[in-house]
């Protein structure tokens, strides 16, 4: 291997099999002993290559059972590859997940011993750097008891601690910040800092693109086994995020329809009703995943059952089902639709641009016979029955994004 690669993994696979039946005693062990197991094979690496160059800060991204972290084990040495070499030039020091490496009824100070031990270190290292990796971890009045009484953070922050006092050219961390508090983050981004500094190997999971893009030189997405995109930062996190918006529109698309179907939340006293309801993005296509800021359309048909003199019809967007955070009301907006009879149809278009920042949203519709600005009769409301997910490349303080024009002078 050339020596300014670190790593280098040629054409990897594995698999996994899982079986259908599961043994829950003893009794039922040796009862199936001699019966035929049945499984299912799930290829979790199917042929992956990749080199990460020395002092090179490398990402990989990916959703949940993509194999980004059964790649990450491979390169460790704790899951064997069935086909393809890896080849790692340098000491190793892998921070995978919570309890990999420690032993729950051991106290934190054996603990650090272990697992100091399991990273190359020799107890004299060990003695030497075991006050540092305490106060790192901020588990003085602790070390004495047994891991197993620790809290998920804990146990996280005391596994850290010793993996970066490890004398490592190559470090292997997986999701780090998934579990840890504020202040604990920040000290684990500072050392992300200083280990980059120092020209350390890294090669770090996340779900977090906001780390991916401050820290990694490189990254490559995986989906279902195979990498899909690697390289540039910017480029990989556009993938990771229109795989997550394919994911969560599918997901949301079906609670949907699972709404039209059985029906939601209704109320109102039937004079009209709102038979279909339907929210375009800016290309004309129906959709659930709009970007911040961008146009989009909402049209409604509706159908008068009655006579009713002055119809209102108001759109609602919520962060959940009884927070509102803005809507679109024809009464308001002195759109007069004037007097309609039983038997008339209408349709209703309302365009904007979607002021919300990323998140999950929930939709109202309602139609209403408004007497005045504040007295009004309901006619048919459907409460949050749409849920629209929205996204944005940049990042905005709370749920509105608002236009605004800075601009900054000499005094």
């Amino acid at each position: 291997m050339e020596n300014d690669i670190a790593i280098k993994v040629d054409n990897v696979h594995k698999t996994f099999k899982i079986p259908h039946e599961k043994s829950s005693s003893l009794k039922s062990a040796a009862l199936n002993v001699f019966k035929r197991k049945s499984s299912t094979e799930f290829p979790a690496a199917k042929g992956i290559s990749f080199e990460v160059k020395r002092g090179e800060f490398f990402g990989i991204i990916g959703r949940n059972g993509s194999g980004k972290s059964t790649m990450l084990k491979m390169l460790a040495g704790i899951y064997l590859q069935d086909k393809g070499g890896i080849e790692i030039n340098g000491r190793l020091s892998p921070f995978l997940e919570l309890g990999v490496g420690f032993n729950p009824e051991l106290t934190a100070r054996d603990n650090i011993y272990l697992n100091g031990a399991i990273l190359g270190l020799i107890r004299k290292e060990i003695d030497e750097k075991f006050d540092e990796i305490i106060e790192f971890s901020e588990l003085e009045e602790f070390v004495d008891q047994r891991l197993k009484n620790f809290s998920s953070g804990m146990q996280v922050r005391l596994a850290f601690s010793v993996a970066i006092h490890a004398h490592a050219d190559i470090l292997f961390i997986d999701e780090v910040l998934a579990v840890g508090d504020f202040n604990f983050q920040k000290k684990c981004l500072e050392v992300f800092e200083r280990l980059k500094r120092e020209g350390k190997t890294i090669v770090f999971v996340t779900h977090s693109m906001g780390y991916v893009r401050d820290f990694c030189d490189r990254v490559a997405v995986i989906d279902k086994g195979k990498i899909i995109q690697i390289g540039d930062t910017e480029k990989a996190i556009d993938v990771y995020n229109k795989l997550n918006l394919g994911q969560e529109e599918r997901r949301i698309g079906r609670e949907n329809t699972k709404n039209k179907e059985n029906g939601s939340e209704r109320i109102g006293n039937g004079k009209a009703t709102i038979t279909k309801y339907k929210i375009f993005d800016n290309k004309g296509k129906e959709a659930v995943n709009l970007e911040t800021g961008e146009k989009f359309k909402i049209e409604l048909e509706i159908i008068f059952n009655d006579n009713v003199k002055n119809p209102a019809i108001g759109i609602m967007f919520r962060k959940n089902p009884s927070e509102n955070l803005f809507g679109i009301n024809s009464h308001y907006e002195k759109k007069i639709i004037g007097e309609k009879k039983k038997g008339d149809k209408l349709k209703f278009i309302a365009k904007s641009e979607m002021p919300l920042a990323s998140g999950t949203y929930y939709v109202t519709f309602a139609l209403s016979d408004a007497r005045s600005a504040t007295i009004y009769e309901d006619l048919d409301v459907l409460n949050n029955v749409i849920k629209i997910n929205v996204f944005s490349e940049k990042e905005y303080w709370g749920f509105i994004k608002s236009k605004v024009d800075l601009s900054v002078e000499e005094v």
